[in-house]
């Protein structure tokens, strides 16, 4: 089966341990992000929309309460980005790219190093610091805007859309960041079919994960009693490894053409097996000429 497949992919390919080191860059590289996408903020009204936004999707949805200490302290950090130069952002935005470039090694690793052209590692890296954040925060902000409105729209129906959106608001920022990383960051892709429905995949994935995350291993009481005060440093470190793991399972899916045959609903071009059956089927039977007798 696919699934086992992309598995034995996954593990062929270093997944936990690249898993561990994007992990390690995602920490490092989370103040950079959120400084250059504050510091775009302050030049667009959009921008500054969908970062408010996409920081209150990552840090409520994504972050356990227990780690929220640590993002806290980054995002109070990250208003030191208002005075930076261009130089600076240059420098932040080379170093983010370079970055970038361990999660397109990843990629590579577990597709069997396909290679690249430059235009297309600058490609996935702009993908996964600009777009994805981008389109995340748009996402999310007109999933709220609605909410909001029919909350304010029918006040009686308060807690009925606050429970019907939560799982949208979630879900569908987080599918369509899925599908434009393994659209576009691994080598070769070209359909649509596959990133998506290995991205339906890898979100139901993470949401397990961060049910047990959040519930189960934050709440051990030898974690605390260990750690203390510094309790959120570990549990952002595993929570970042989990989820980089899911999103590198989910390329192995992807690798592995996992849902390339899928058929939309509600139309789209028939696979050639099946429209060689559709002509067939549609082609008339000549009848044999009667005999005279």
């Amino acid at each position: 089966m696919t699934p086992f497949r992309a598995l034995t992919r996954f593990f062929r390919g270093d997944g936990l341990v690249y898993a561990g080191y994007l992990a390690f860059l995602s920490l490092l590289a989370l103040l950079p992000v959120l400084g250059i996408l504050f510091w775009l903020s302050q030049q667009s009204v959009i921008v500054r929309t969908a970062d408010a936004a996409f920081r209150d999707f990552l840090f409520t949805n994504l972050i356990p309460d227990a780690a929220k200490q640590v993002i806290a302290t980054v995002d109070r950090l990250r208003a030191n980005a208002r005075g930076l130069g261009l130089v600076a952002i240059a420098i932040f935005a080379g170093d983010l790219l370079l970055k970038a470039l361990a999660l397109n090694a990843a990629f590579d690793r577990i597709w069997g190093g396909a290679r690249r052209r430059w235009y297309s590692f600058a490609s996935g890296g702009l993908v996964l610091l600009v777009l994805i954040p981008i389109a995340v925060g748009a996402l999310y902000w007109v999933i709220r805007f609605l909410e909001n409105f029919l909350m304010r729209l029918i006040p009686s129906m308060r807690g009925f859309f606050d429970s019907a959106f939560d799982p949208f608001a979630i879900a569908i920022p987080l599918i369509a960041a899925l599908a434009m990383l393994y659209r576009w960051v691994p080598f070769g892709v070209k359909s649509w079919r596959s990133p998506i429905a290995a991205a339906f995949v890898v979100t139901g994935l993470i949401e397990v994960a961060r049910y047990l995350i959040t519930h189960h291993f934050a709440t051990l009481a030898q974690l605390k009693s260990l750690y203390g005060a510094f309790v959120a440093i570990p549990v952002l470190m595993v929570s970042c490894f989990v989820l980089w793991a899911l999103v590198l399972y989910g390329a192995a899916l992807v690798a592995e053409g996992f849902g390339k045959n899928f058929r939309w609903p509600f139309g789209g071009k028939s696979s050639p097996g099946r429209a060689r059956n559709v002509k067939a089927s549609a082609t008339p039977v000549k009848k044999p000429p009667a005999t005279q007798t």
